[in-house]
């Protein structure tokens, strides 16, 4: 088994070789699935809220996760009381001052075990002040596991904190609201209980296998890639032409499982023939250029990544669209370059997350990705440079944020 297959079937498998870069995972925060909210004494009662907006990193180290680490950005303007006036309210000078601290920021700079769970130590910004805080929390039993219906790797944690107003210098006010008068902003506590429910998700190598590609996979490891790109060929001429792009993803994870498998000759085949089936999608000339380099044949990558950029097309987003939707043909690219990442192959995925991040000038992430690449190379400045790129196209991209304290010296 030659050095490609191995680091690739260590990160499929999930298994872990002394030091191997595979360790560290990066699992995406989901806030659709994730809750900050907080409950504050009030006139004899309690205000409870949440804020709706916002976006997290995390890095988990699957040997020792005491070197885990996780950033996360919220955008104070989202708060959300249930009621519009006091939400008004909060947002002005007199609370949150949203329009000069429109964020609230942590990043743990040291995680330890104490009992059953842990504590992540670091730095909280609000509203223009920056304490130490130490974060408990637990992760869920059984968590990280791999969910049943997305396949995507799922990373639970849950935890409260309590913190004072004042240490933050959110000391409420009646300059925007006269019916805040101070005998009712006496009754109000200092104490803030906050909890959190995060769930972080990673696509990995195993998330879009199947058993039916299983099944190709076999066939072409017993048979060859010749009689499956006929068959694709007489597919092709069987169905509407309109319909024929949708083939080519489950050919891109069939090359990948090539890849997993050891075979990385006939990757490389199958990726060629995909370039002659999909004649004007970029796509097939990206993987193949990937796969070329993997090879060592940098001139066959430079020529395929080279077709690819000339046929690329710009995603058209949809103005009525009310959900703006991450695009499908980066995120898939995207996932190869962190694969590759991951199981050592520097060099290769630096080459496509250089030419995906010229694709893709402004998408935050592409550019923090060809940073992670370049920080890896030892590249460090022009590293430096794509994290600075990514955070001007996106202050809050807690990718950037994070890669660039974990990789950069």
């Amino acid at each position: 088994m030659n050095a490609l297959a191995s680091v690739f079937i260590i990160l499929a498998s999930g298994q872990s070789q002394g030091e191997s870069p595979a360790r560290l995972h990066e699992y995406r925060v989901d806030p659709g699935h994730s809750i900050v909210e907080f409950s504050i004494g009030f006139a004899f009662s309690r205000v409870k809220g949440r804020f709706t907006q916002w976006q997290g990193t995390i890095l988990y180290d699957s040997i020792a996760p005491e070197h885990s680490s996780i950033t996360a950005v919220i955008e104070t303007n989202s708060i959300d009381t249930g009621w519009p006036n006091r939400d008004r309210h909060l947002r002005t000078s007199d609370f949150f001052d949203v329009e000069r601290f429109p964020t609230i920021s942590f990043r743990s700079d040291r995680l330890h075990r104490v009992g059953e769970g842990w504590i992540a130590d670091g730095p909280l910004t609000m509203h223009g002040v920056t304490r130490q805080v130490s974060l408990p929390f637990e992760l869920i039993p059984g968590s990280p596991a791999r969910s049943p219906e997305s396949r995507n790797m799922i990373l639970n944690l849950h935890g409260t904190l309590r913190l004072a107003r004042a240490d933050f210098a959110i000391l409420g006010g009646s300059t925007y609201n006269s019916w805040f008068t101070r005998a009712r902003m006496a009754t109000m506590a200092d104490s803030v209980d906050i909890a959190f429910e995060v769930e972080g998700w990673r696509a990995d190598a195993m998330t879009y296998r199947s058993p039916a590609l299983d099944t190709v996979l076999a066939r072409i490891v017993q048979s060859g890639v010749a009689p499956h790109l006929q068959r694709l060929r007489e597919r092709r001429n069987s169905i509407a032409p309109a319909e024929w792009p949708n083939y080519f993803r489950g050919q891109d994870f069939l090359v990948r499982a090539l890849l997993v498998a050891n075979r990385v000759d006939r990757a490389r085949e199958l990726a060629r023939g995909l370039t002659e089936l999909f004649p004007t999608s970029a796509d097939p000339f990206l993987l193949l250029g990937f796969v070329s380099e993997l090879g060592g044949d940098h001139r066959a990558a430079a020529d395929a990544f080279a077709l690819g950029k000339v046929l690329y097309t710009p995603p058209v987003r949809d103005p009525n669209e009310l959900f703006s939707q991450v695009d499908d043909h980066w995120f898939y690219l995207d996932l190869l370059i962190r694969v590759a990442l991951e199981a050592g192959q520097t060099a290769a995925a630096g080459e496509l997350a250089r030419v995906v991040a010229e694709l893709y000038p402004n998408t935050a992430r592409a550019q923090a990705r060809h940073g992670q690449a370049l920080a890896l190379s030892r590249q460090f400045e022009a590293a430096a440079a794509a994290f600075t790129e990514a955070l001007r196209l996106d202050p809050n991209e807690t990718l950037a944020l994070e890669l660039r304290r974990r990789l950069l010296p």
